[in-house]
């Protein structure tokens, strides 16, 4: 194991310790934030392009489940096996749906910034998109092949 590895275990063993939280969901917490990095910048680089918000959220959402799929099947769950990626990707058409309709909510209520509405949203939607991959991918009822 790397230096750096050891030193991201020992972190993530701490962080757990101090917290009582699960390993798990802190490894979703910190891949959280760089899937929500890389998510949120796409999508604002989208919107600056002048890309409505529907499709903005669109794009980066496919592009997110790609990179997310690696991160949390590899690293938050450890169950990488590329026939959840159906049933992954099934989840993230929740996701943009919830997404989308925050956005316009939010627009409605009077938020018209698409950068602060689309940050107002990161948190609510990891967590919703935490809770049914943990439900609906992740769960290891399955056996394993």
């Amino acid at each position: 194991m790397t230096f750096f590895k050891r030193l991201f275990h020992s972190g993530v063993g701490l962080a757990v310790k101090i917290t009582g939280l699960s390993e798990q969901f802190i490894l979703f917490l910190i891949m959280g934030g760089v899937n929500t990095a890389f998510y949120y910048a796409l999508y604002s680089l989208l919107i600056y392009a002048g890309l409505h918000y529907a499709a903005a959220v669109g794009i980066a959402t496919v592009c997110g489940v790609l990179f997310n799929f690696q991160t949390f099947g590899r690293v938050v769950f450890k169950d990488f096996q590329t026939r959840l990626l159906g049933r992954f990707a099934g989840v993230y058409v929740v996701v943009y749906l919830a997404n989308v309709a925050g956005l316009k909510a939010l627009e409605l209520a009077g938020l018209r910034d698409k950068y602060i509405a689309g940050a107002a949203l990161v948190l609510p939607v990891a967590l919703l998109g935490y809770i049914l991959n943990k439900t609906f991918v992740f769960n290891r009822s399955e056996p394993r092949p």
